[in-house]
């Protein structure tokens, strides 16, 4: 016979779910092991510095088509240099490409857009 135990009790449930209703993107767990949910998306990749513009424009395409894909515009995207929002497609955002090509290396973080009108609501933590 097989024996599991569950890492959440009954009272750990019921905070993530109290948690979960004030922010959708939250963890539980102990020192062990944690439970997230998450409703964004991050995409991380390591690549050897030397090839970063080859890199980061590959990553602005994959941008666009993930959007293209889900078939919901962006609404608000996110300066990568200010972090400030704009509506997506305002004059206030670089293009993509463009930022990487001038910010070389450092520009870790070109895109940040989201499909929800309120940034609050959407940004991961």
């Amino acid at each position: 016979m097989i024996t599991r135990d569950s890492f959440l009790g009954n009272d750990d449930i019921e905070e993530f779910v109290s948690d979960l209703k004030e922010w959708p993107n939250s963890s539980c767990g102990n020192d062990h092991i944690t439970h997230n949910v998450s409703p964004f998306v991050s995409f991380y990749f390591l690549y050897d510095s030397k090839h970063y513009l080859d890199t980061s424009l590959l990553m602005v395409d994959i941008h666009e088509q993930f959007e293209r894909l889900t078939g919901n515009p962006y609404l608000v995207g996110t300066h990568p240099d200010s972090e400030r929002p704009h509506p997506y497609g305002s004059k206030r955002l670089p293009d993509l490409r463009e930022f990487a090509r001038k910010n070389g290396p450092v520009a870790s973080r070109i895109a940040a857009c989201t499909g929800r009108l309120h940034r609050r609501r959407s940004e991961g933590t």
